[in-house]
């Protein structure tokens, strides 16, 4: 079985993303000692990332790609779906983010513990990262999470960087229930992995060198995020809806089973 499958989501990266994935393959190499998989998933680009992507001429790559945009939590769930590893998690295709966290994520699993981790995350505020991040984005990020530790019970301090491994029984439960394609869709894993019982996250430090040449934070998306967050807790905490979803399921599971088994 492949020990590793990382998901790799892209949207117009042509500049890099051959690069980037070349990248990761290497470092990938070069600290574990297990058979991993790539899948790459452009993300309806408008540029010539496939292209490039198809240069990476090794059989532990895999490119999806499809023609409208749909957010980067869509492209993620569909690498996903097809994903074999007994590990499975993603990171973000701009290298912000040292692909060394994978390889330390994948020795936290790996590594005997008393309470085995359902997923290890990145963290910007772990003690030890190395993080070059511009203030108005820090503060941003301190509050989304103080607004997170009121609305959800589970023990991560950052939610939202680009870099997590998960066991494959964790997101075979949590992915069919998945909504959110974009800003929050790290948050709503993470969250409903909780309600499941998946609530042993463990953070690892991260290397990131923020490289967004913009001036500001656009404030659409910080209000999308907010409005999606909202949403993620009203469907927990007052309707209970990924719960009463998983028992649907699993109901039409046992039919189509019941229907196959009939004579």
């Amino acid at each position: 079985m492949i020990g590793l499958s990382l998901v790799v989501p892209v949207y117009n990266g042509a500049a890099y993303v051959e690069t980037s994935v070349r990248t990761i393959v290497r470092a990938l190499e070069e600290g574990l000692d297990q058979p991993f998989e790539v899948i790459a998933v452009c993300d309806g680009c408008s540029d010539d990332s496939a292209a490039c992507l198809s240069r990476v001429d090794d059989d532990r790559v895999r490119v999806l790609s499809y023609e409208t945009n749909e957010g980067k939590g869509y492209a993620i769930t569909q690498g996903l779906a097809v994903a074999q590893g007994r590990l499975v998690g993603w990171l973000d295709s701009d290298l912000d983010i040292d692909p060394e966290a994978i390889v330390r994520a994948v020795s936290e699993f790996d590594t005997p513990a008393e309470e085995p981790a359902d997923a290890v995350i990145g963290s910007k505020r772990h003690p030890d990262s190395d993080v070059d991040y511009p203030l108005v984005r820090r503060v941003y990020s301190l509050g989304f999470q103080l607004l997170v530790g009121v609305l959800f019970r589970f023990n991560a301090r950052d939610t939202q960087v680009g870099a997590k491994l998960f066991r494959r029984e964790y997101m075979e439960v949590v992915r069919p229930l998945l909504l959110i394609k974009r800003y929050a869709f790290d948050l709503e894993v993470l969250a409903v992995g909780a309600e499941f019982g998946f609530d042993r996250v463990r953070e690892i430090p991260i290397r990131l060198e923020y490289r967004f040449t913009g001036t500001g934070i656009d404030w659409r998306a910080v209000l999308r995020m907010f409005q999606d967050t909202l949403a993620i807790a009203y469907r927990i905490h007052i309707r209970h809806w990924y719960v009463r979803r998983f028992a649907s399921l699993q109901r039409h599971r046992m039919d189509v089973a019941e229907k196959i088994l009939e004579p």
